[in-house]
């Protein structure tokens, strides 16, 4: 996350990458009333929806090539379809596939110079956000939200380090993965569409199908939303009226136990016009949409409830694949009543989950913390035994107690004896335990 010391724009930007393209939606964040939308910078108009960016005025162009291209016998560096049409003329060296070669921080060699992929990743990027201009003026940006078909620490890194090069005065720069942004989109639908379950079909040439269901925990405070995935394939030669079966029998298969009231399709694998008999069946009480720029949009939603988040919008949790799902708290005792007091929140990312704290301990020679599952379970206690501790009142030795998460189901705990001042020395004890969460 990076914050600035005085933002000053009002633009909530969503960046889809993938490995060949990116995708930018975006939303001016001046609302009268939420359910009158947002401005439209395109047009001035209102919108519920954010616009996404097209290199083609007036055609659905979404995807900006992600490429750049060096000119010859210049300092010139082109970007996306402008890139790719030079290389093709043969006037300059085509570089592809930045974000692998920067995850994995390869230096490319272009004209005979060194050049780190993180770099020209940053190069790639500044130059995509140039092309909103006029619309939108780099100091105009608030919020930056980038959504990847799968988001992980190591991702997620590339993607800061590259953007921090750009020095521009955004209040947050957030990741995430297609899920979350689904989920985020979800949340700022009409009530008819989030009145039961939402359905996300990906499906690509190659003839994988990904369905993706949000399930919700809705006695969890605050409501709790998590993905649950399946992996289907149909042939990818399969011919339209095959297909179109082949589909429809897939979809009734994932359909059969679970109440959808909305389907979004996604995917260049719905291009063309063979859904006759799969459409049918998607729509019978269903509302059935299609595109390609849902991701973009929703992580352009997801830029706008993590700064200004509406009121009509109730607070809710997203529990990502790599997100701790349950809380992590302790037991304290305040003005003689016995409270829960919350160190690590289900939802937070498990590289990102980390808490330094300082306790008195009550009595005894045990460090307990609650456990509580937000998805449905019961509540566990977690104990670290304080052996060798020295023998003090209670209420005389003050902890210190530090928690981090290695992966996304394990916990760590760090508990240090600090003493009670002078009257009560520290015996220097540290006692660490590790926990399945």
């Amino acid at each position: 996350m990076i914050i600035s010391k005085s933002p000053v724009g009002k633009f909530m930007l969503g960046i889809d990458l993938t490995q060949d393209h990116c995708q930018i939606s975006y939303l001016y964040n001046k609302r009268a009333r939420f359910g009158k939308g947002f401005v439209n910078a395109a047009t001035g108009g209102v919108s519920r929806e954010p616009v996404t960016f097209s290199t083609v005025s007036g055609q659905e162009a979404y995807n900006i090539p992600m490429a750049l291209c060096k000119c010859t016998d210049s300092p010139v560096w082109l970007a996306g379809q402008d890139a790719v049409e030079a290389a093709q003329e043969g006037e300059g060296t085509l570089v592809t596939g930045l974000l692998d070669k920067a995850r994995r921080d390869l230096s490319i060699r272009v004209g005979g110079e060194e050049y780190g992929a993180g770099a020209l990743l940053a190069l790639y990027l500044r130059r995509c956000i140039a092309m909103l201009e006029p619309e939108i003026a780099p100091e105009q940006i608030a919020a930056v939200v980038f959504t990847a078909p799968e988001m992980d620490y190591s991702m997620e890194q590339v993607i800061l380090r590259a953007f921090g090069r750009l020095d521009l005065p955004v209040q947050q720069v957030l990741c995430e993965d297609y899920r979350e942004s689904f989920y985020s989109y979800m949340l700022m639908q009409d009530a008819e569409q989030r009145r039961a379950g939402m359905l996300l079909c990906e499906y690509s040439l190659d003839g994988a199908l990904s369905f993706s269901t949000l399930s919700c925990n809705r006695r969890a405070e605050p409501v709790v939303y998590w993905a649950q995935m399946e992996e289907r394939s149909l042939a990818p030669d399969l011919s339209g009226g095959l297909r179109d079966h082949a589909f429809a029998e897939t979809v009734q298969e994932v359909l059969r136990d679970q109440e959808v009231s909305a389907v979004y399709l996604t995917g260049e694998g719905f291009s063309g016009s063979w859904m006759k008999e799969s459409a049918s069946v998607l729509c019978r009480g269903r509302r059935v949409f299609q595109g390609e720029n849902l991701f973009s949009k929703g992580a352009a939603y997801s830029a706008l409830l993590h700064t200004d988040r509406p009121a009509e919008i109730p607070e809710s949790v997203f529990l990502s694949p790599d997100a701790l799902r349950s809380n992590i708290g302790i037991e304290v005792l305040m003005r003689e009543q016995v409270g829960y007091h919350v160190l690590l929140d289900a939802g937070v990312k498990w590289y990102n989950a980390e808490v330094e704290e300082d306790f008195i301990l009550d009595t005894g020679r045990e460090f307990n913390l609650v456990q509580t599952p937000v998805t449905g379970g019961e509540p566990r206690t977690l104990t670290v035994e304080l052996d060798g501790l020295p023998e003090r009142p209670d209420r005389t030795t003050r902890l210190r107690a530090v928690l981090t998460m290695p992966a996304a189901d394990r916990l760590r705990v760090q508990v240090r004896d600090l003493g009670f001042g002078e009257i009560f020395p520290s015996g220097g004890g540290v006692w660490e335990a590790a926990f399945e969460v």
